[in-house]
């Protein structure tokens, strides 16, 4: 039988799948953390191990340490195996019988390559219950094997983060809405500064922003204009402001840093550095952020 994610996750839920990080600094692990949050949204979520995870689901291993590739090879208990695999990501591609993803990270890859490996882990762990009877589903078990109800299986969606896209060209509202339609956000759209305005600030008591994506050249009122109008604001001043521009010069970047912008980002903007950005400005990830 092939599993698909709607097999294995209840509507409106994640699975939620344990996954240990080896052979990362913790400036490393910091990032991404944060950006693994991003996957509470997905119907494959991924976490760092906490107090009551028996055994990881999963593994994420740094190529580029020579003690976690080692490690790798052993076939101890606690190595990936069919049951529990990995995913392998760094700068030169190493031979080992799991996924490779180059970096710098392509997310979008990663959780892709995540999700398969995870899929051909149920695969296994489904047939492994089918031929073994004496099996219970509990011992040396996995947090998402537990047979003990219905809370492992899956965890409830976190609340809808608020996020505005600003831009006056049809073709960047587009890709901002398939980009970031995966993760569930609340996202809303404005073609004008004029219109920014009034979502953010006029109407700052019914809707709060967590995070805003901002044009810069826009017909009527700036981008520049708009950020410093939004950070000037007692009730909008906590917005993420990201800065879009098609111009990289550093007058372009010093206007931006000096209208209380948190990010630029440069046009046309990739998918990754979209998702590595957000991620920086979610509420539960600004934390783990400072760390």
């Amino acid at each position: 039988m092939t599993l698909s994610p709607s097999m294995v996750a209840a509507p409106n839920a994640s699975r939620r799948f344990v996954l240990e990080m080896r052979g990362f600094s913790d400036a490393e692990k910091s990032m991404l953390t944060s950006t693994f949050r991003l996957t509470s949204r997905r119907e494959m979520s991924y976490v760092e191990a906490g107090e009551g995870d028996t055994r990881a689901d999963i593994y994420l291993i740094n190529a580029d340490n020579p003690d976690a590739i080692d490690e790798l090879r052993k076939r101890d208990i606690g190595a990936p195996n069919a049951h529990s695999p990995a995913v392998v990501i760094g700068r030169t591609p190493v031979e080992t019988p799991w996924p490779f993803v180059a970096k710098p990270i392509h997310w979008m890859r990663l959780f892709e390559n995540l999700d398969q490996e995870m899929l051909r882990a149920l695969r296994e762990r489904s047939t492994r219950v089918a031929v073994n009877d004496n099996w219970d589903g509990a011992t040396m078990r996995r947090s998402s094997d537990q047979k003990i109800g219905a809370a492992p299986f899956a965890i409830e969606q976190p609340a809808r983060e608020t996020v505005l896209v600003v831009d006056d060209s049809a073709t960047v509202r587009a890709f901002m809405r398939i980009k970031l339609s995966p993760f569930q956000f609340d996202v809303d759209f404005a073609e004008t500064g004029e219109q920014a305005i009034e979502k953010v600030i006029a109407k700052a008591d019914s809707k709060a922003y967590n995070c805003i994506f901002l044009d810069i050249m826009m017909p009527g009122i700036d981008g520049y204009e708009v950020c410093k109008k939004i950070k000037s604001n007692s009730k909008t001043k906590s917005s993420a402001v990201v800065m879009l521009t098609s111009k990289s010069s550093i007058i372009d970047k010093l206007r931006a840093n000096w209208s209380g912008c948190d990010a630029f980002l440069s046009k046309p903007v990739s998918e990754d550095d979209l998702l590595a950005t957000i991620a920086k400005f979610l509420p539960s990830a600004r934390e783990s952020v400072k760390i």
